[in-house]
């Protein structure tokens, strides 16, 4: 069977309803609910949860990849003002947030159109200064503007966790990313880091490794437009 999960943010930006598909088992699964976008994120060895979705319209759009490290030991290098975001950083770190993404979920999806997964993001981004969403967030700048952001969780399991991060596209390659995770490491809470990426996205792979994280979980997620 499958259990639903409203998600009413992600309801109010796409405009439409938009549920969370649990399966529980993987043969005769069965879809009750309302019209509107569904997701499901099914761990990679269960390929019978992944066929069993197929069999009712759900399509493959992204595989994620979740990486771990240590808190320590890979420190940047580069000198780079980083510092922890302030209320009049929310425009900039939006619009960030709007320009730096192209391989979430979202974006992976043939049927959500740019401009809208941009403006998920975005959203996302602003979250944090709303309150709703993000327990620290950490801002790289140049110039007295924001240049970079590093959205972070607190897991219940200790670790640290890379919710969102972005950088400015006439800034990338700077080492700027590298420095806010390690300005992360050595002033926010937590006993290792997690980060969430896409396997389409090789350069964010490659970017984590470098880095010292390591693989620890692999899954596909699904969505159905119904």
């Amino acid at each position: 069977m499958i259990s639903l999960a409203k998600d009413p943010w992600l309801s109010e930006v796409m405009a439409r309803p938009v549920h969370r598909a649990s399966v529980d088992g993987d043969a005769d699964v069965a879809l009750d609910g309302p019209r509107g976008f569904y997701f499901s994120r099914v761990p990679a060895a269960e390929i019978g949860k992944v066929n069993a979705l197929a069999a009712i319209g759900f399509r493959l759009v992204d595989t994620g990849v979740t990486l771990e490290r240590g808190k320590t030991g890979h420190a940047a290098g580069r000198d780079i003002t980083v510092r922890a975001a302030v209320p009049q950083d929310r425009e900039a770190v939006a619009d960030i947030a709007r320009r730096g993404f192209r391989f979430s979920r979202f974006h992976l999806d043939p049927r959500i159109p740019r401009a809208l997964a941009d403006e998920i993001k975005a959203q996302w981004a602003e979250n944090f200064f709303r309150g709703k969403r993000g327990d620290a967030m950490i801002v790289a700048e140049a110039r007295g503007m924001p240049i970079g952001f590093l959205q972070l969780l607190r897991a219940g399991d200790g670790a640290l966790v890379i919710d969102l991060i972005a950088v400015a596209a006439d800034h990338r390659g700077k080492g700027i990313g590298s420095a806010m995770i390690a300005w992360a490491a050595d002033n926010a809470p937590g006993d290792r880091m997690r980060v969430g990426t896409q396997a389409a996205n090789v350069d964010s792979l490659r970017f984590y490794e470098n880095l010292g994280f390591r693989t620890v979980a692999t899954a596909y997620v699904m969505h159905l437009h119904a």
